[in-house]
């Protein structure tokens, strides 16, 4: 084991290790979440133009930004790195907290970088850097047929995983019309603790809300993003982690021409319940949603989820019968809370 964990060092050792390994020192970065026989391949392959291969790997915070799912990456930066190190290819490990391993790179100066797949080498900035002192930079193509992404995909869908699909607004946090500012965010009152409740009850937790103020102009897609980046990390923090939020942009009546069309993703249609079931291999039968509004439960009742509960909210739709709800709720608390106590579980 100490030999493996000799393999692997910190940012900061990187320097001095990559400096005392044999030359020319060949150079790549990735996430490596779940190794493959596509990775193996091409390690092999990048071993073979050095005579050392340096494996840069995304720090977990590193990974998030890369949009592969709130749930990504699934292994932690060390046990990911542990694993790399165990291959004979590999002669050393580190990691890298940036979006891109260009400031690294410009630290331990390889001579050769090199990545994986389609990559249009010249485009890259990575190449641009190595190429400032001399060395160069090659793309090595992938084995057809292996991809972590396929692969985690094709897992989840034999799974049959059981989701609680959440609305956002006026579920998670107070209906504020057209909330897009974390400082304007606020969850609703025992909302988190609510859903930290269901994660450890084993459902996955994945929210799905109509955005229809990035249609009529109201905020920015970046904008709606960074709240939820924001609200993804409070969430995680507090031991209520979401495995996917899917959002719809549209409006038919909005000022964004590309955003103002009919669409079969805005709630009351199915499509973004249809969207996560495929793929995260959903159980709908087994799954439920929480919504404050009619078009909550309808979406739900025409994807088929097995079953569909409103809760009250500043909303005026979430007053008044709802014939279409299996049962209605004052907030997520209070319908968890019932969940989780008697047989319907």
């Amino acid at each position: 084991m100490s030999e493996l964990q000799d393999k692997v060092c910190s940012r900061e050792q990187a320097v001095e290790r990559v400096a005392a390994l044999k030359r020319p020192v060949v150079f790549t970065n990735g996430v490596f979440d779940v190794l493959h026989r596509g990775h193996v391949n091409y390690l092999h392959e990048a071993r073979k133009l050095g005579g050392s291969l340096v494996v840069a790997v995304n720090s977990d915070a590193s990974a998030r930004m890369l949009g592969k799912g709130p749930d990504r990456p699934l292994n932690k930066a060390e046990d990911r790195a542990a694993v790399l190190a165990g291959l004979a290819s590999v002669s050393l490990v580190t990691f890298f907290d940036e979006r891109t391993p260009v400031a690294l790179i410009e630290a331990v100066r390889p001579d050769l970088y090199v990545k994986g797949g389609d990559y249009d080498m010249e485009t890259l900035e990575e190449t641009r850097v190595v190429r400032s002192w001399g060395g160069d930079a090659v793309a090595i193509p992938f084995v057809d047929g292996y991809s972590t992404t396929s692969l985690v995909k094709r897992i989840r869908a034999g799974s049959g995983r059981k989701v609680a699909f959440l609305d956002r607004d006026g579920v998670i946090n107070l209906d504020r019309a057209y909330v897009h500012k974390w400082e304007e965010f606020e969850f609703v009152p025992g909302a988190v603790a609510a859903m930290r409740r269901l994660r450890e009850a084993g459902y996955e937790l994945v929210v799905v809300t109509n955005q229809s103020g990035l249609a009529r102009g109201m905020y920015s897609e970046a904008e709606y993003q960074a709240l939820t980046d924001a609200m993804c990390a409070a969430l995680a923090q507090a031991g209520a982690a979401v495995a996917a939020v899917y959002h719809c942009p549209h409006h038919p009546k909005g000022k964004v021409a590309d955003l103002a069309v009919e669409c079969d993703c805005r709630k009351p249609a199915p499509g973004m319940i249809l969207r996560a079931a495929k793929e995260l291999g959903v159980s709908l039968a087994d799954s439920f949603l929480v919504g404050d509004k009619p078009s909550d439960i309808e979406a739900a009742r025409a994807a088929g989820v097995g079953r569909a509960y409103i809760v009250q909210s500043d909303n005026a739709e979430s007053s008044g019968e709802h014939v279409q709800a299996d049962a209605a709720f004052k907030d997520l608390a209070d319908c968890v809370a019932h969940l989780l106590s008697g047989p319907s579980t």
